[in-house]
């Protein structure tokens, strides 16, 4: 990568980053895209060059994930399963190892406490179901409901183990009982 493209991700996780830790502390509704934009020392419209909303500015790696899972589907190791290699993902990913532990649960709590960043999360993730339902159904050649449904299970698993007291536990039991069935 250039020097061009590195300064550009920089700026925008600086951005993201400042954005989120603004909307932490004084409430999404509170701040204004020109408060951040000035925090950020760029121009509004420079602003929404990286960022296209408002809400968006804090999902910085929205677009790197859905690429990482397509990327975990095709790049797995000979002889993978899909559901394992898609566990050893999101093992590893920063849902469920984040960096930092306090700023990701108060990202959590922002992201409940305002409809607008909820609505846009599940965008986001209803992204991510239909990238990863087409990489299922491609790869294993499962039909179209299949593959959704699928998709919609693991990505529910995430989501339901990223907001668990015991993230890894959860994630691994959600794996289990996709690869395993439940039969209770």
């Amino acid at each position: 990568m250039g020097l061009r493209e590195t300064k550009k991700q920089r700026t925008r996780k600086h951005i993201s980053d400042l954005a989120r830790d603004l909307f932490i502390e004084r409430g999404y509704a509170n701040v204004t895209v020109a408060e951040i934009a000035e925090k950020a020392e760029v121009a509004v419209t420079t602003l929404f060059n990286y960022f296209p909303t408002k809400e968006s500015i804090i999902f910085d790696r929205e677009d790197d994930i859905d690429s990482e899972i397509i990327d975990c589907i095709r790049n797995r190791k000979k002889g993978q399963s899909i559901l394992d290699s898609l566990h050893e993902y999101f093992l590893a990913s920063n849902l469920i190892n984040p960096p930092n532990k306090k700023v990701f649960s108060e990202f959590i709590k922002l992201l409940r406490s305002s409809p607008e960043l909820s609505t846009y999360f599940r965008g986001i993730w209803g992204k991510y179901e239909s990238t990863l339902a087409k990489e299922i159904r491609n790869d294993s050649g499962t039909n179209k409901i299949e593959s959704e449904c699928m998709a919609k299970l693991i990505l529910e698993g995430v989501s339901f183990a990223c907001n668990s007291a015991s993230p890894r536990d959860a994630l691994n039991l959600t794996f289990k009982v996709l690869k395993n069935g439940w039969n209770k």
